[in-house]
């Protein structure tokens, strides 16, 4: 990423007639969120950010304050603008944008901030951390009665929806290579309408920042062809979910510390502990990853989601999988070794979910946690014996289950801080009582004439 000062940015704005630049945000329930400054007005907003209230950084998805919350209407946080994400963008006229860190008035660290507790982490660790995010997601359209649909009938992989898609796929593709986000692979995924989008490697804090323009894109480009875009992770009954598997490394002095070529997988000793602690705390990982009530609808047996905690090669059902990168030998090459984390998906605060992983995988290499025997079949065709004996237990089942780990889990109170997690808690338990005190169709459909 390059280095920019205040003068790079000014100097930008005015030779590509930008008027208005957005300082954005995400807060912790994953949406983005921010605001803009006229470009009179930008070299104030660069200096100082904006404020924002307190309650703002656990504002819900919904667009409800959290009941019981220690944030609201009193006392207010500021969003500074790190200088280094800003990005002309190009699906909106003559706009730019800049990630923020929210920070206290006195510009010291809040504890509200995901951005800055995986700056924390990264800075805090001996490790060089490298990331990838495989975004899948639906373009919809509005159908004759105004129902959303998806926006073709293709199936996985083809050609048809290649060509159906061709238009905005070059839009989205044009758009990324303006923001320097590079596509390593695009196709059409399972679902009708469904895409997948997997960005090429880059470190954590930058993969995350990218992560927000990749959204923030995908749904401008939609707009501009009349389509929708929903990263919503089970959008529709008996179609696929969506999820953003994330790919992730350790390097140190410019070496890839997961590879070992006298492993017969070819991973190192370092790399067998991370994941041993990602399977120690992936229940609680999971509050971040699969963040939101829907997520839970993705995380089912054969499905290619993973279901369940365990790790395997080339196991696309286990929650960790290891891809094999050197086909000559089936196993790793040396610059891609890499694990695969499944359970995460495009509704999660990437800061959140990245760093949720990496202080789990971390807690592995510090406490030399085994992880186990992997696992090479598909979970779901294990005995209950031999899933007690591989200890193989299932994820969460739902949210409520999730938080309920997280909360017994101290890694997350100790890593990410006091506030962070509680308040956390509060907002997630809040959209899991609001889904419990409503009735769905599904429940009218099924018991209102029976009982």
């Amino acid at each position: 990423m390059i280095k920019l000062e205040k003068e790079d940015i000014l100097k930008i704005v005015e030779e590509e007639d930008i008027q208005i630049t957005r300082l954005l945000y995400i807060d912790n329930d994953g949406i983005i969120r921010g605001y803009s400054s006229k470009k009179e007005s930008l070299e104030s907003a660069v200096n100082q950010g904006f404020c924002i209230a307190s309650g703002m950084p656990y504002f819900t998805a919904f667009d409800e304050l959290v009941d019981g919350s220690n944030l609201g209407a009193v006392g207010e946080f500021r969003i500074v603008p790190d200088l280094d994400t800003f990005k002309v963008l190009p699906y909106a006229r003559k706009n730019a944008a800049l990630i923020c860190d929210i920070k206290e008035q006195t510009l010291e660290d809040s504890g509200v901030c995901a951005r800055t507790i995986l700056k924390n982490i990264i800075e805090d660790s001996e490790f060089e951390p490298y990331a990838a995010f495989e975004n899948e997601f639906y373009f919809l359209k509005h159908d004759e009665q105004g129902e959303l649909q998806p926006a073709d009938n293709s199936i996985c992989y083809t050609t048809k929806g290649m060509n159906e898609m061709n238009e905005i796929t070059l839009d989205v593709l044009e758009a990324l290579d303006k923001q320097n986000i590079e596509i390593e692979k695009y196709h059409p995924e399972y679902g009708p309408g469904q895409q997948e989008y997997c960005l090429k490697y880059d470190k954590i804090l930058n993969m995350a920042d990218k992560q927000i323009f990749f959204r923030d894109t995908i749904r401008g480009i939609a707009e501009k062809h009349d389509l929708i875009s929903t990263f919503m992770p089970k959008p529709f009954n008996g179609l696929a979910g969506s999820g953003a598997h994330i790919n992730l490394s350790l390097w140190k002095n410019g070496e890839n510390i997961f590879y070992d070529e006298n492993d017969a997988h070819a991973l190192s000793e370092t790399a067998y502990y991370f994941i041993g602690g990602v399977l120690k705390h992936i229940k609680a990982v999971c509050a971040f990853t699969a963040s939101t009530i829907t997520s839970y609808k993705r995380l089912q047996p054969h499905n290619w989601a993973s279901a369940y905690v365990c790790y395997g090669h080339n196991n696309r059902e286990a929650a960790v999988r290891i891809p094999s990168t050197d086909f000559n030998r089936q196993m790793q090459s040396k610059d891609s070794t890499r694990i695969e984390f499944k359970p995460n998906d495009p509704s999660s605060n990437p800061y959140l979910a990245l760093a949720a992983v990496l202080t789990a995988g971390l807690d592995g290499i510090k406490n030399k946690i085994d992880p186990g025997e992997s696992v090479e079949i598909d979970p779901s065709n294990l005995s209950e014996e031999e899933k007690e004996t591989k200890n193989v237990s299932s994820l969460p089942r739902d949210l409520s289950r999730a938080l309920d780990a997280l909360e017994e889990d101290k890694l997350f109170r100790e890593v990410f801080g006091e506030t962070m997690i509680s308040e956390y808690l509060k907002m997630k338990r809040q959209d899991w009582s609001d889904f419990m005190n409503h009735v769905t169709s599904w429940e009218k459909d099924k018991y209102v004439e029976i009982f």
